[in-house]
């Protein structure tokens, strides 16, 4: 809606008013927030040109969309037939309706409905929308003799819906105008239904030709339901802004409209709610939209229908006298004229002699007061010129207000550049700015000097019109303010208060007060502009308050994306313990290679940031190969390597995130290409991936592994000097190597179990599926790792005859006897340590001898008696000799 003062000021001047729209209207669509509620149910009537299934399909998503942004309300969709919209608008079944352009017309025309938004059709996938369509006539690509419009005299044509504009009056005109009258010079025109119908009753031969609405023909291409090339289309035209295929003029696309029982407030609702739809939004792609846009201009729609002669304008097709005139003029104008030539003969000789008559009395009364009335003219020129000029500057400084509106960075700056620009206007002398606080005024922002500004605020406070204008939600003007104490000599003499609300429908949390200097107070049209300058000033102070709670909410969702990621880093702590003694070393030598190459202490943060959750991707690692106590197969490395994938895709699409994901992402990258996941090389890699992959590699060469033992640092940093220029970068493995020469790793690092539930995970790889005793890859991993402690004597517990008993109680029974036989050593030996060796031996170290005593009596009277199975052991002391004896049984 427009102002009066700028429909007057548009006329004047078009080029400024054209800027101070577009200013007030991005700064409204800007700070604008919707409030109020109406019901708990919204119906959308929707037009069902394609059928009710697929009105349900494109239109449910949009309801959906509007249920979740405004809660308050549930929206429904009901598909309407070209027969149904008009009754469902006149018996008010509806809310709003989203109808062809046609039948928006003639709606509007009968019961007052209101555009609230127009839809921009959707095409393909590129994005891009269009805020208009048409018609497409075509034919059969075959059907040689129709290649023109003209060419359809005489022939069958198929339309959609007498009520469709796409589908027949675009085309119905553009047939008019090439010369074609459906209503007489075609054979037959026939009515389908749907738009799929009169396709397809084209492609079948049986009717000449048909008409669409555009998109339709490449829709059903998408869709696999026919081929294009099998059509031509009449008299297409070329239009590089809109690619679809068209035969007829374009015109605005279809509007969502309001019913007159709709209230204002949730038409507001809903038009912001739409113009917020994003171009990807699920809503938008089933709808085949690329979102909505403001209420364009229908007045093409209006002159096809006029030319048409249908919808609102019906009635021209009664015969009128123009028509006659039309049928009839010759005679008429013959007759006419006779009749106006004796008219003006006539006339010319009365009016003749009464100009006479009345120019000699004007000259006389010109004679007397001509003078009196050139000063008067002039007086009156003056003043004009003097009401031009004092209005234009009030528009250049609503313009102004509004560029401080839109460019200031804060409420409190904004605020304060809005006074200061008001009164450099040179007939105001004070300005301020109070918002509500705690129930009171509270100045925000005010001009000139204190004790002066004392004094003028006080005529806005208590009763004063800065009060009333909060209390009562209105302008308060007052003309006569010079006659108030202390103002007189201020040379003040008018005051408006005017209440700054965050929308039109808001209760005002603050007032803006003008004190002006002209004689005559404010005129209407200036308390006009102040009043829109109040709305867009309240509207960019309520933004900037919205603005501050959003980065509010953005500071609390950071906080929980840090508390989350600390909790995966736990989570992969418990799961691995070596890895959180890792990832913190790592994190520190990163630090030192960053501080050798001189990186600033912001890029050192963040490389450690990224070092301490680098292996963040492990928590997807199966434990069996996490965990492994040995090499890895190419299988299980190739698992391994998807760890900095995983990490990168748990990061990357959290934004305080996102430089760390990329970072962890090429930390096993190699300098000649030959790294992992993408295979970069050289300055391909970024510099901080270069640190850290040295840092890994330094800390992994100098920690204690199961499957080998780790290195010293200076036996390390020279692996990485020979590494150089292969593996690693070699100015990053030179910093390393300056770096991280003096550096002590902890005395103990290695991948043993810590806790019960790592021993236990741990066994996994140690334990002996049959029996439930260690096997000989335990057995080997203590010798290796020198962890058998006060374990210092050893038995070898060998069973004869074994493979006898297996081939006579077949293999069953003997790997029961063989779980006998363990459980049986494990009872007898008390705290030893059991292990299967060589399928049907065991070996057990103890603290004494004492736990091998009559081994071979108790199992033969137990366990082996009866069996013919026969056990021997054998005793030594763990020594260097007998670890390399046990480790040959191995």
């Amino acid at each position: 809606m427009s102002s009066p003062w700028l429909f007057r000021l548009r006329s004047r001047f078009p080029a400024l008013a054209a800027v101070v729209w577009r200013r007030l209207l991005a700064l409204c669509l800007t700070g604008c927030v919707m409030a109020g509620a109406h019901a708990d149910e919204v119906r959308i009537g929707v037009l069902a040109l394609r059928g009710v299934e697929t009105a349900e399909r494109m239109w449910v998503p949009t309801a959906d969309y509007l249920q979740a942004r405004l809660p308050a309300h549930r929206f429904t969709i009901v598909p309407l037939g070209f027969d149904d919209v008009q009754l469902a608008v006149r018996q008010r079944s509806i809310d709003l309706v989203l109808a062809n352009p046609s039948y928006y017309v003639e709606l509007e025309a009968l019961y007052g409905i209101s555009p609230v938004v127009t839809m921009r059709n959707r095409h393909d996938s590129s994005g891009a929308g269009y805020g208009v369509f048409g018609g497409v006539v075509f034919t059969r690509a075959e059907h040689a003799e129709v290649r023109q419009m003209g060419d359809l005299r005489g022939r069958r044509l198929a339309a959609v819906h007498p009520g469709s504009f796409g589908g027949w009056h675009a085309g119905w005109r553009e047939l008019r105008r090439r010369g074609v009258d459906p209503e007489h010079d075609l054979a037959e025109l026939a009515f389908l239904g749907t738009h799929d119908e009169v396709v397809y009753a084209v492609l079948e031969g049986r009717f000449d030709a048909g008409t669409v609405r555009t998109e339709t023909l490449e829709r059903m291409a998408q869709e696999g339901r026919i081929e294009l090339s099998r059509l031509f289309v009449l008299n297409e035209r070329q239009n590089p802004a809109f690619p679809l295929r068209h035969s007829t003029a374009l015109y605005p696309e279809w509007p969502l409209a309001r019913l007159g029982n709709v209230p204002e407030e949730l038409a507001v609702q809903v038009a912001v709610a739409l113009m917020l739809m994003e171009p990807d939004d699920p809503a938008a792609l089933a709808g085949h939209t690329t979102g909505w846009t403001l209420p364009l201009n229908y007045q093409p729609v209006h002159e096809a229908l006029r030319e048409l002669r249908i919808g609102p304008y019906a009635h021209l097709r009664e015969v009128s006298l123009r028509e006659v005139l039309a049928q009839y003029w010759y005679w008429a104008a013959i007759a006419s004229l006779l009749l106006l030539l004796a008219f003006v003969t006539v006339a010319y000789i009365g009016r003749s002699n009464r100009r006479l008559r009345q120019h000699q009395g004007e000259l006389q009364v010109l004679n007397a007061s001509l003078e009196e009335r050139v000063v008067e003219r002039t007086q009156r020129v003056g003043l004009l010129l003097d009401r031009e000029r004092f209005l234009r500057g009030i528009v250049e400084m609503v313009a102004d207000v509004n560029e401080i509106l839109i460019t200031a960075s804060s409420r409190d700056e904004m605020l304060k550049a809005c006074c200061d620009r008001l009164v450099a206007n040179p007939d105001y002398r004070f300005c301020w700015v109070a918002l509500l606080a705690d129930g009171e005024l509270v100045p925000a922002a005010k001009s000139y000097g204190t004790a002066d500004f004392v004094r003028a605020m006080s005529a806005c406070q208590g009763d004063g019109p800065g009060a009333l204008a909060l209390r009562e939600n209105r302008t308060v003007t007052v003309n006569e303010l010079a006659k108030v104490d202390g103002l007189a000599a201020l040379g003040i003499h008018a005051v408006t208060s005017l209440p700054l609300r965050k929308d039109a429908f808001a209760a005002p949390f603050g007032t803006l007060c003008v004190f002006t200097a002209r004689g005559s107070g404010f005129d209407r049209e200036e308390v006009l502009m102040l009043e829109q300058l109040a709305g867009d000033i309240g509207f960019a102070t309520a933004a900037f308050d919205q603005r501050e709670e959003t980065a509010r909410l953005q500071r609390d969702r950071i906080t929980h994306y840090e508390k989350t990621i600390l909790s995966l880093v736990d989570l992969i702590e418990r799961r691995d313990t070596y890895t959180a003694g890792h990832t913190r070393r790592v994190a520190h030598y990163c630090g030192l290679i960053a501080a050798e190459l001189g990186l600033e202490a912001a890029q050192s943060e963040e490389l450690q940031q990224a070092a301490r959750l680098h292996d963040i991707g492990k928590i997807a690692i199966p434990d069996a190969v996490l965990l492994k106590p040995g090499p890895l197969t190419a299988l299980e490395y190739e698992l391994i390597k998807q760890h900095v994938v995983v990490g990168y895709e748990t990061l990357m699409h959290i934004d305080m995130y996102a430089a760390l994901a990329e970072i962890l992402r090429h930390h096993h990258e190699r300098h000649d290409g030959s790294g992992y996941p993408a295979g970069l090389a050289g300055e391909a890699i970024p510099l901080a991936a270069r640190i850290m992959a040295v840092a890994d590699a330094f800390d992994a060469m100098t920690t204690n592994r199961i499957y080998r033992p780790r290195k010293s640092v200076a036996v390390a940093l020279e692996e990485i000097g020979t590494l150089a220029g292969s593996h690693y970068h070699p100015e990053v493995a030179a910093a390393a190597r300056r770096a991280l020469q003096t550096v002590e790793p902890p005395p103990v690092v290695d991948q043993l179990p810590r806790t019960a539930l790592e021993r236990q995970r741990f066994a996994y790889f140690f334990n002996d599926q049959l029996t439930g005793v260690h096997n000989a890859s335990y057995l080997q991993f203590i010798f290796r790792n020198k962890q058998y402690g006060d374990l210092q004597v050893a038995a070898v517990c060998l069973l004869h005859d074994f493979g006898a008993y297996n081939l006579a109680h077949g293999w069953v029974a003997g790997n029961r006897l063989l779980a006998d036989v363990a459980a049986a050593l494990v009872e007898a030996s008390g705290d030893a340590l059991v292990c299967r060796v060589m399928g049907d031996d065991f070996v057990i170290l103890a603290a004494s001898a004492a736990a091998f005593e009559g081994l071979e009596t108790r199992l033969g009277e137990g366990v082996l008696a009866g069996s013919g199975v026969r056990l021997e052991v054998e005793r030594m002391s763990v020594d260097e000799a007998a670890i390399a004896r046990l480790q040959g049984l191995l």
